[in-house]
């Protein structure tokens, strides 16, 4: 039995172009088992808990509620487009990447899986610093996504193509940001709510580094 390598829901039909349960296209060849059980992926998971340390770099750690680390984040260094890889909690094994594309007209990153397929773009919308809005389309450019940010970004309503909520965002260290400035703003916190089960967490987890990136750590710079 073949899985979507998007969702991990079975593929019943031979040969199908589409998933029929998240509706992505399958790669002529889809993943041969679903995303691993209790791994970063999961697709069971509700919650994450992201936290960047080490000034912006792009390293960090995935927490899941009870507060294990489920996951981390590695930035090659040397890396022009700040290439961010997702492991599994044992740092070896690398589920996707998260990089900015240096040509691109908005701020823009790419998600891709291990095999280095596209799962999804994300851009932001230009002339919306107040209330940042950002989505994550296809190779296509059809969007999947869509992230809705209240003032200032601290909390973002992610919806899918027929506007659902499916996820929530919050920075959950915006008190220090508020009271002490960028000083002391050296690393970043976010708190994940999966509403919806068959989002990709893949695609949610990159839109996450896409928003400290492009919302949070371009005020920075």
């Amino acid at each position: 039995m073949d899985f979507c390598p998007h969702c991990g829901s079975k593929i019943d039909v031979p040969g199908a172009k589409f998933c029929s349960k998240c509706g992505q296209p399958l790669a002529d060849e889809v993943a041969p088992s679903p995303p691993t059980r209790g791994g970063l992926l999961d697709p069971s998971r509700k919650y994450y808990f992201v936290k960047e340390k080490y000034w912006d770099l792009g390293y960090g750690d995935v927490y899941d509620e009870h507060g294990n680390i489920i996951g981390r984040m590695h930035r090659r260094l040397l890396s022009l487009r700040a290439l961010i890889e997702l492991r599994e909690a044992d740092n070896q094994t690398m589920v996707g990447a998260v990089h900015r594309k240096i040509v691109a007209l908005r701020p823009t990153y790419d998600i891709k899986d291990a095999n280095d397929r596209l799962v999804g773009r994300v851009a932001k919308k230009l002339l919306s610093f107040f209330r940042p809005s950002l989505w994550l389309e296809d190779e296509n450019g059809r969007k999947l996504l869509t992230a809705k940010g209240n003032l200032f970004g601290w909390d973002f309503k992610i919806f899918d193509d027929k506007n659902n909520l499916v996820a929530t965002i919050s920075k959950a260290d915006r008190l220090r940001d508020i009271f002490l400035g960028d000083v002391f703003d050296f690393s970043d916190k976010y708190a994940v709510h999966v509403v919806k089960d068959d989002v990709d967490r893949l695609q949610l987890l990159g839109f996450v580094i896409a928003i400290d990136n492009i919302v949070h750590d371009k005020r920075r710079r």
